[in-house]
């Protein structure tokens, strides 16, 4: 039995999804089906076909004829059938990872001062910058009431300008034909959906204000410009197409690990646990900034020089080592500045310094003793 639903899928030369061709049998109709994450030029050939299947509908020939006729242009493949219109609505609006790497493609990531710019701006925001005024609603001298309108403060409107200088708010995005962007339940977007979410919040803005309010309020803003500042850093090829220098930019900010705060320095503090029986290591490494560093390192190290000692190997080798590695890895994130938390997560508590807490000193106990092994020895040899 014929399926009710008959289509071809139509690509552009570069091999993205223009849209699909359809016969309804049930409804006697030929129909043209745009994909909905096209970009501009994909928008352009989707104009051309849906001219030429009206073009191929004025013809007059039957559904199945029809479908044959524009199988022949490039780029088509033979009709494949479908349950029902339901079925090809659900292609139209499926997005591909080639619709991501075409969006990511977009991204300056050659424009190191503006990525820079938004990750400082990014930094700095605090709660009372993102914390966003109305005015209006006063009543003039002739009787007309002001719309309201949002009061956006200098820091908050100064991380939504540095949206467009690194390419994130771009026409490869037809924003006006998808749904308003929504977070997800994790808290965290896809790159590709940041950018999408960066271009709604620059073109909606204009034309209803208090986008930016209710994406703010709603975290969406917090996790755009986190997940666009990871890809950024993050030490991977570029998408095809994209304009980026680099494999792995030079000058990327990096953003911490924990907090997500800016600026930070990719550093590996390490942790050793020496028994008679058995030796365990243990490490955190990522890109961490002053503060969260500073605990790292502070809750390693305790742990080393409580732990560390209890057998030959680690009293004379792997503690010690443990302990110099970490002090160079401290001295690396002393030297950032210290920078308000991101909005990642919560910034790791540095605690009190190592010198004051107690358990630090039981390192005193195998010291104490191999001074006096070493001791007794010397004078047991006289």
């Amino acid at each position: 039995m014929q399926d009710p639903v008959q289509y071809i899928a139509v690509q552009a030369p570069d091999g993205q999804v223009l849209g699909y061709a359809w016969a309804d049998y049930t409804a006697g109709t030929l129909n043209w089906a745009q994909r909905a994450a096209n970009g501009v030029e994909g928008t352009r050939l989707g104009k051309e076909w849906s001219d030429k299947v009206e073009e191929v509908r004025k013809q007059g020939l039957p559904l199945a004829g029809a479908l044959t006729e524009l199988a022949r242009s490039g780029g088509t493949g033979p009709p494949v059938g479908a349950s029902g219109p339901e079925a090809v609505e659900a292609l139209v609006f499926t997005v591909t990872e080639a619709d991501h790497r075409r969006l990511l493609a977009q991204l300056d990531h050659a424009n190191t001062e503006a990525w820079r710019e938004l990750a400082e701006a990014y930094a700095v925001l605090t709660d009372d910058d993102r914390n966003v005024r109305w005015g209006g609603g006063e009543k003039s001298a002739s009787g007309a009431i002001q719309m309201p309108y949002p009061i956006y403060s200098e820091p908050l409107w100064r991380v939504v300008a540095g949206l467009w200088g690194i390419g994130a708010v771009t026409p490869e995005y037809r924003w006006s034909v998808h749904p308003p962007p929504t977070l997800p339940p994790t808290g965290r977007l896809h790159p590709a959906d940041a950018v999408r979410a960066a271009t709604f919040l620059g073109n909606a803005e204009r034309i209803s204000e208090g986008t930016v309010d209710e994406a703010v309020r709603s975290g969406l803003l917090d996790a755009m410009v986190v997940a666009l500042l990871e890809q950024h850093a993050a030490p991977c090829a570029p998408a095809a197409g994209a304009r980026q220098a680099d494999p792995v930019p030079q000058g990327a900010p990096l953003l911490c690990r924990f907090c997500g705060g800016f600026p930070a320095a990719h550093v590996t503090f390490h942790a050793h646990r020496g028994l008679l029986i058995a030796l365990r290591f243990r490490r955190q490494e990522g890109p961490m900034c002053a503060t969260c560093g500073l605990g790292v390192y502070r809750e390693l190290t305790t742990q080393t020089l409580w732990q560390g000692w209890w057998s030959p190997f680690s009293l004379f080798l792997f503690a010690p080592f443990t302990l110099i590695r970490n002090l160079v890895a401290v001295g690396t994130v002393k030297k950032l500045r210290v920078s308000a938390p991101g909005r990642q997560g919560r910034q790791v508590d540095p605690g009190v310094p190592i010198h004051r807490r107690p358990l630090a000193y039981v390192a005193l106990v195998p010291v104490l003793w191999v001074l006096f092994m070493s001791v007794t020895g010397l004078v047991s040899g006289r």
